[in-house]
């Protein structure tokens, strides 16, 4: 048996010759934040390619339609980028909200996506927006995929996440509900994309982590929503549609009845943040009601 080798290409040039070159199973670590603090083992053979020093593959652009992220962008430099705030305040507020300070400096966007963690932060906001992936394969092609066209062992490196322009809708938000305040796992969490003009929604694009095994589209809430005026009567529909969307996803779960609730709660949170209202506004006092 071959003991595992360790390769740090310093450029996407020297990345592909290092793919290119090995016969075995190649492993990719970025920011190691699941081997430092969750304590995952290092693979026993193959080669693990430590992506930390390859040129060009952390990066944020925002000066075209689409917004494009390098695959080795860390999820605090995701939080703090003005620009991209601008264009899916979503993203930057899910990155703010991931893990602790020292987690976010080492994660990586595509570490948060290929280790497909059902309650991982990035997820719904990426799923929402209709997130494309630039995938490079051991032979040195490239090639694009939808994100939820990926299949996390498939063994291709993430080398880009495309956020495409028909995504960005104007208003976005985050929320997620975990077991404390700060530093915490969500036990749900919600992202919404939408239009919105004239007290009116237009399209709306709404998805879940942590209800499954991988973040979804909560068609059925999105339904409630799009073409319908903001008011008491459509938020009440919009919360039975979020009921049934649990209902749906995880039928007999202990967690179930917790995540009705949970999800009424954390559904027009996600809708004063992402009209900029207050939570407390009577409207949502008295859907809730």
């Amino acid at each position: 048996m071959n003991a595992l080798t360790v390769s740090a290409p310093v450029d996407m040039a020297e990345l592909r010759a290092t793919l290119a070159a090995e016969a075995g199973p190649v492993h990719f670590v970025a920011g190691g934040t699941d081997m430092l603090i969750a304590g995952r083992p290092l693979p026993e053979t193959g080669l693990l390619v430590d992506l930390a020093r390859v040129a060009g593959m952390a990066f944020i652009s925002t000066d075209g339609s689409d917004v494009r992220i390098g695959g080795a962008t860390t999820v605090a430099a995701l939080a703090a980028d003005c620009r991209l705030r601008v264009r899916i305040p979503a993203l930057c507020e899910a990155a703010a909200q991931c893990g602790s300070v020292q987690i976010r400096n080492r994660a990586t966007i595509g570490g948060n996506i290929a280790n497909a963690a059902p309650a991982a932060d990035l997820m719904p906001v990426l799923v929402a927006a209709g997130t494309r992936l630039v995938l490079l394969k051991h032979n040195g092609t490239q090639y694009e995929a939808a994100l939820c066209e990926y299949l996390p062992n498939s063994g291709h490196l993430i080398t880009e996440v495309i956020l495409p322009a028909s995504g960005l809708l104007p208003r976005s938000a985050f929320v997620k509900l975990g077991s404390r305040q700060d530093m915490t796992i969500s036990r749900l969490n919600l992202a919404m994309l939408a239009e919105f003009q004239s007290n009116h929604f237009g399209v709306v694009r709404i998805a879940a982590g942590a209800l499954g095994p991988v973040s979804s589209r909560l068609h059925r809430a999105e339904v409630a929503l799009a073409g319908c005026k903001l008011g008491a009567a459509t938020l009440r529909d919009f919360i039975a549609a979020l009921i049934d969307e649990v209902d749906t996803a995880i039928p007999g779960r202990n967690s179930q009845i917790y995540k009705r609730r949970a999800i009424t709660g954390l559904g027009l949170d996600l809708i004063a943040q992402a009209l900029g209202l207050s939570p407390r506004d009577r409207l949502f006092e008295e859907a809730a009601g």
